[in-house]
């Protein structure tokens, strides 16, 4: 029984070291960490030029919103979408699934994406599209940040990353009701302060003639003592 207890064992490390040839860490069912970056490689060769359509500034008012698109067109035939306020390109190797992202640099900016994430080009001619809402709550000027990623298949591995990524510029204008909002909230404070001063005020007499008549019982009182001795 023993002995057959060990020749299974020896038989399984056997296979367990052929199933791994040479070494090699094994990455995912049936992928090796060579096959892995094999693969990698040769989708890298498959890819080619894209064109990058976007706005680098936009504006909006506080309180409103405005719809930012971003176009990755592989160059080729002439793409049927074109970005309705793009102003500026960029290149960028494309192929395969398209991904992008649009970060704001203050919690006072908003944005939703309103199309897919993850949207395929398979060949030239092609092209993706990105709709994000933008909204701001403060006056000023920020900054969006723009990542786009070609990625390999349906897996998070990146092929080609947008870098450095691209800044947009996003003026938020003031309004005469964002105005009116703001002058509301001081008038409000400056009258919660200002009857906090009030009270303390009419309070001020009181609390004198409480330390006069506190002054005045002492020295009736050392008065006294002293007539006793």
């Amino acid at each position: 029984m023993r002995r057959s207890i060990a020749a299974c064992g020896c038989l399984l490390l056997l296979l367990a070291a052929c199933g791994v040839p040479g070494g090699e860490k094994s990455v995912g069912p049936g992928l090796s960490q060579a096959d892995l970056r094999a693969s990698i490689i040769d989708d890298r060769k498959q890819l080619f030029d894209g064109s990058l359509s976007y706005a680098p500034s936009v504006s909006v008012p506080v309180g409103g919103s405005l719809r930012f698109d971003v176009v990755l067109t592989a160059r080729g035939e002439k793409s049927r979408r074109v970005a309705r306020t793009a102003v500026q390109t960029r290149v960028f190797r494309v192929g395969g699934m398209q991904g992008a992202r649009l970060t704001p640099d203050s919690r006072e900016v908003r944005t939703v994406l309103l199309s897919e994430a993850r949207q395929p080009i398979a060949r030239p001619g092609e092209s993706a599209l990105w709709e994000w809402s933008v909204s701001a709550d403060e006056p000023g000027d920020y900054e969006l940040g723009l990542t786009v990623v070609t990625y390999q298949s349906d897996t998070d591995r990146a092929l080609e990353t947008l870098n450095p990524p691209i800044h947009v510029r996003v003026t938020v204008r003031d309004t005469w009701s964002h105005r009116f909002s703001s002058m509301q909230d001081w008038l409000f404070t400056a009258a919660g302060i200002a009857g906090a001063l009030a009270g303390i005020y009419a309070l001020r007499a009181p609390l004198a003639e409480l330390v006069r008549g506190r002054r005045e019982a002492r020295k009736q009182r050392e008065e006294s003592r002293d007539g006793y001795l």
